[in-house]
């Protein structure tokens, strides 16, 4: 996990748990069965084992309250507790909506303070669904009221999340726009280290947005002094980790092997697998850039079966893609492929369990107070499922016999050509058969003669000097091709002679020629 991501999650874990105590001073309404009720609820929160359980045990207490008109400052301790552990078992949309409920129940109370640390909840778990703009309206609203009460930290902490979001929305400006924001608050409330975990954020933007190593090194280097100073080892691995990537990034295989090698050594003696099979991998990158094929691959391994140990998937599915890359270096065709083929097998079966997870969401989702209402929905969203499978069904049938029609109308013009090309070729075949007897017979009745031209009737037809070159060896059996060979001229050319020859003569062909020029011959 980067360090921003850390510190990201540390400040959704401090908006969720910072409002779990009371005001100073705030009188305690509750009576002696509802405080024993609240009692109940807090004791067998801690017991529940599954979701179902849990949405039954907050459905059945919140009413029992409510039966006996409890007041708000009771009441909502309730919302936030369900809130919080719905929230722990990643039901993100049923938790905002008691967040919701604390939020309006906190107001009415005229808590103005915990009805914005609610609202400041809700847009965490905005964020973690991927509704991000949702998310930045409902901080920017936040801030504006921090910002009119100069509460200077809990403003600092909402243009941090802003950052954040806007790095995920892949904004890097408005993401280093307000990490700025909320480190210059930071600095002016003297808290050093949330400084610099802002630091690491713009560097991680330089680095992963806009690419830029220069600037990303010149972040990531600050935030390294302030942990080294603070003696936060694990930041401080974590910086040292992304500082090795950028030096990696500009070919500085020195600077760049000298940050992982440390970064190794410190996520090795705390025990961070997780952090410690990113640095392997990125040791297997700096590696194969340097062309030690057998280290690359050993490197790889090592994150490979880390990741494999501890079952995080996403970063086993880009350490298998590298490791492939290695091993297609390396001419390890085989284990390439299966590496790959794990890959994609991996992916697949991440992306289904997120759509699961999205499904289960949804399908959970107001399971007790409205049940009855999820099962006529289910029913109808059934009978509209059939009749659209019906509708389908019709339009694949109506898709199926439109393409058995188009195969036979294709079939059938492709017979009807080949038919025709048989019929052309014949008629060709004939043409030419009659051409050869003609000049058969034309070469029979000139045996006589030989191959020579009554050279007077060529005059008497004023042909050219070159039309009669021409016309002689057309007499002596010559092709176009070996004319303008002999004459040194083109073929088109040729055949601007040859039909001059056949203007002047009066004919269509070279045997009309011929016959004519023998003719004229007999005649004198």
């Amino acid at each position: 996990m980067k360090h921003w991501q850390l510190v990201f999650v540390l400040l959704m874990i401090s908006l969720l748990f910072s409002c779990q105590q009371a005001k100073k001073g705030e009188p305690n309404h509750a009576t002696k069965k509802e405080q024993k009720l609240l009692n109940e609820y807090d004791h067998l929160l801690h017991s529940v084992k599954d979701i179902d359980s849990l949405y039954f045990l907050t459905d059945k207490y919140e009413q029992k309250l409510i039966q006996k008109k409890a007041p708000d400052q009771v009441l909502v301790k309730l919302y936030h507790k369900a809130a919080v552990k719905f929230y722990a078992y990643s039901k993100y949309e049923v938790a905002r909506e008691y967040f919701l409920k604390a939020e309006k129940t906190y107001l009415k109370a005229g808590d103005t303070l915990m009805s914005i640390k609610m609202r400041g909840n809700q847009a965490v778990l905005l964020d973690l669904q991927g509704h991000y703009k949702e998310a930045i309206k409902t901080l920017l609203e936040i801030s504006d009221y921090f910002r009119k009460t100069n509460d200077t930290l809990p403003l600092a902490f909402a243009y941090s999340n802003i950052g954040v979001i806007y790095e995920e929305m892949k904004n890097p400006e408005k993401a280093i726009e307000y990490a700025q924001k909320a480190m210059r608050l930071k600095i002016l409330t003297g808290d050093t280290l949330k400084v610099a975990s802002n630091l690491n954020n713009i560097g991680v933007n330089y680095d992963e947005l806009l690419h830029n190593p220069d600037s990303a090194i010149f972040y990531y280097q600050q935030a390294l002094d302030i942990y080294y100073h603070y003696h936060k080892v694990d930041h401080y691995a974590t910086v040292l980790n992304n500082l090795g990537r950028m030096y990696l990034e500009k070919d500085n295989y020195t600077k760049a092997s000298e940050n992982f090698d440390q970064s190794l050594h410190i996520f090795d003696s705390l025990g961070s697998d997780n952090d410690k099979a990113a640095v392997l991998r990125n040791q297997g990158e700096l590696y194969f850039a340097l062309g030690d094929i057998p280290t690359a691959t050993q490197k790889m391994k090592q994150s490979y079966e880390l990741y494999k140990t501890i079952g995080v998937s996403e970063g086993l599915i880009k350490t298998s893609e590298l490791l492939s890359k290695v091993y297609l270096a390396a001419g390890k065709y085989g284990q390439a492929a299966s590496v790959m083929q794990f890959h994609n097998v991996l992916k697949d079966s991440l992306l289904n369990f997120q759509n699961q997870v999205i499904v289960a969401e949804m399908e959970t989702k107001y399971q007790v107070k409205e049940k009855n209402r999820t099962i006529e929905l289910l029913k109808l969203q059934e009978k509209l499922r059939d009749k659209q499978i019906k509708w389908q069904t019709m339009l694949i049938s109506f898709m199926v016999v439109f393409l058995i029609l188009l195969i036979i109308l294709f079939y059938s013009h492709r017979r009807r050509a080949q038919l025709s090309q048989q019929k052309l070729n014949l008629e060709l075949r004939n043409y030419l058969l009659q051409v050869t007897e003609m000049q058969r017979e034309l070469d029979y009745k000139n045996e006589d003669c030989g191959k020579k031209v009554n050279l007077q009737q060529v005059e008497n037809a004023n042909l050219s000097k070159q039309e009669m070159k021409v016309i002689g060896l057309i007499a002596e059996g010559y092709k176009n091709a070996e004319i303008a060979e002999k004459l040194f001229i083109s073929q088109n050319t040729v055949k601007t002679h040859i039909k001059n020859i056949y203007s002047k003569l009066d004919v269509k062909n070279r045997v009309d020629a011929l016959r004519k020029l023998k003719e004229g011959r007999e005649k004198s």
